[in-house]
């Protein structure tokens, strides 16, 4: 079971219980890797093995076998889980206890840790031509960024507001007379250049209030919100399914 984990080597470092929860109480462990925790009980012989855990590095919370009181095997509870706990109560100048797997009704005081450090391996990697060509697009965007504000004194069309302001005080003389004008009378008669005239409300009917969007717009957005519903639906059906694999115990809505 302790093939490899020869704790006398100079790559542990004994640390005080203290010490040892605040080393470990974070969610990535970058610097440390094995820790045996020394007990205070003397009913034990010495070298002897009370309890082991093995954490993978792709655990949710893999911090939370510092819960006090919990079993070791609770490590996906962190909202009821304060690791916290143990640095707090050893700051008080409360012990460390902490429960063994092996024993459910036993728990042993831990009076100090031997904690295997690593070199850290975490690398910041980037494409340095990927990088130049953002800030140089950036850079030319504020470049004409500057100059639109330096030397642009017009006032610009913005939103909607600033468009009816700027059609409120200089009306379009090409429009003048045809506020009536619909889509189909633009497309048919002012496209091909025949001279613009004042145009009669002629009433068509009862409008509902679709007509106001196209039918092309109304099924392009009909199709994306489906897709989406089902896209959506599709995953919450997969991570349900998969609930268990991530300590989730089950499916049911009310118990997640």
């Amino acid at each position: 079971m302790l093939e490899g984990l020869n704790a006398s080597t100079q790559e542990y470092e004994d640390l005080a219980p203290l010490e040892c929860t605040k080393a470990y109480d974070t969610d990535f462990l970058h610097n440390r890797r094995n820790l045996f925790l020394i007990t205070k009980d003397s009913s034990h012989a010495n070298y002897s093995i009370l309890d082991m855990m093995r954490i993978s590095n792709n655990l949710i919370f893999p911090n939370s076998w510092m819960c006090p009181g919990n079993d070791y095997p609770i490590i996906w509870t962190a909202p009821r889980c304060n690791t916290h706990l143990p640095a707090t109560n050893l700051t008080k100048g409360l012990p460390w206890r902490v429960r063994l797997t092996s024993n459910s009704s036993g728990e042993v005081e831990i009076a100090g840790c031997k904690s295997e450090i690593t070199s850290e391996k975490c690398t910041v990697r980037f494409s340095l031509g990927i990088m130049i060509v953002v800030i140089g697009c950036n850079l030319v965007k504020a470049c004409c960024m500057v100059m639109a504000v330096v030397r642009s004194r017009e006032p610009t069309l913005v939103t909607l507001g600033d468009a009816v302001d700027s059609f409120l005080r200089t009306p379009d003389q090409t429009t003048i007379g045809i506020c009536y004008a619909d889509r189909q009378y633009i497309e048919r008669d002012w496209r091909h250049g025949w001279r613009a005239g004042p145009r009669q409300w002629k009433k068509k009917g009862v409008q509902r209030w679709w007509t106001s969007a196209s039918k092309g717009r109304w099924l392009t957005c009909n199709f994306f919100f489906c897709a989406t519903l089902i896209s959506a639906g599709g995953l919450l059906r997969n991570g349900l399914l998969h609930n268990s694999d991530y300590g989730g115990g089950g499916t049911d809505l009310k118990s997640m």
